[in-house]
């Protein structure tokens, strides 16, 4: 199986892992000593680590919109690393549509991530700023 394959494998466990909170379904797409860094600043080191701080990306943000469409690009890949193109887009009652894209980077080891890493450039990091800034309230819990 090619790493575009597996990658692909990922990105549907994943999906299903949103839906049904089952994050133990990705223990098996990351090594033991995998990394994340989904480009806020710090990155999460260890399997475990990696885990929570993709929890903690869909619980703060996905799971409080009202309607969370996400799509990949087909993946291509060079050496060891996958790249895909992905666009995200939420909707929340009472606040505009949040869209934006990245690009995401898989760098495996066998047939697991090593390495995770998520790339927006600056008009998405200006449009999730903006959005935040004017509309972040609302995903406050109640």
């Amino acid at each position: 199986m090619s790493i575009q394959e597996r990658y692909l494998q990922y990105v549907e466990a994943f999906e299903e892992t949103y839906i049904d909170d089952d994050w133990s379904r990705l223990e098996e797409y990351f090594t033991a000593d995998s990394m994340y860094d989904n480009g806020d600043g710090s990155v999460g080191m260890g399997r475990e680590a990696v885990l929570e701080k993709l929890k903690n990306a869909v619980d703060g943000l996905d799971r409080k919109m009202t309607q969370r469409i996400v799509s990949f690009a087909p993946p291509t890949s060079e050496g060891n690393t996958v790249t895909s193109h992905w666009t995200a887009e939420y909707t929340m009652d009472g606040a505009p549509n949040l869209k934006f894209t990245g690009v995401e980077f898989a760098v495996y080891e066998g047939d697991r991530i090593a390495h995770l890493r998520d790339e927006m450039d600056d008009a998405a990091v200006a449009a999730i700023t903006n959005w935040l800034a004017q509309h972040g309230a609302l995903l406050q819990d109640g």
